[in-house]
């Protein structure tokens, strides 16, 4: 398979992005994916020798940080199976609880503090023994 971006080199980089309910899918060479997107160039590097977050297992998947979407810095969160779906049912059960009549600014700060609450729940949770 060529790359989508030069037409020229063998596709060695897959990239899928789903916004809503569309997915795009594109396949590069590693010169174009490095020039095209550096910043998933630099996750992609990342996520070589990650491990997971909170317990240190060998990690699912790795993915944005959609709590740290309102901080300047993008980030990166890994986590194996079990903290994975942890931090999911925690999130889950704290949106639901949740104020529903809120600002732009207040909805980030909440987000802001529900970040900080879940990953201190996480810590918490992976140093029970809760990923075993």
């Amino acid at each position: 398979m060529l790359c989508d971006s030069c037409h020229k080199r063998e596709a060695t980089r897959h990239v899928t992005v789903i916004v809503g309910d569309m997915m795009q899918k594109r396949d590069f060479c590693a010169e174009c994916f490095e020039a095209d997107s550096p910043s998933v160039a630099a996750g992609a590097v990342d996520q070589s020798g990650a491990r997971c977050e909170y317990c240190g297992g060998q990690p699912c998947a790795g993915a944005a940080d959609f709590l740290a979407l309102g901080t300047v810095i993008p980030q990166m969160k890994f986590m194996c199976v079990p903290c994975s779906l942890e931090y999911q049912r925690y999130l889950q059960q704290e949106l639901e609880a949740g104020p529903g009549d809120l600002t732009q600014q207040q909805q980030l700060d909440a987000i802001r503090k529900l970040r900080e609450r879940a990953n201190a729940h996480m810590r918490q949770w992976a140093a029970e023994g809760g990923a075993r």
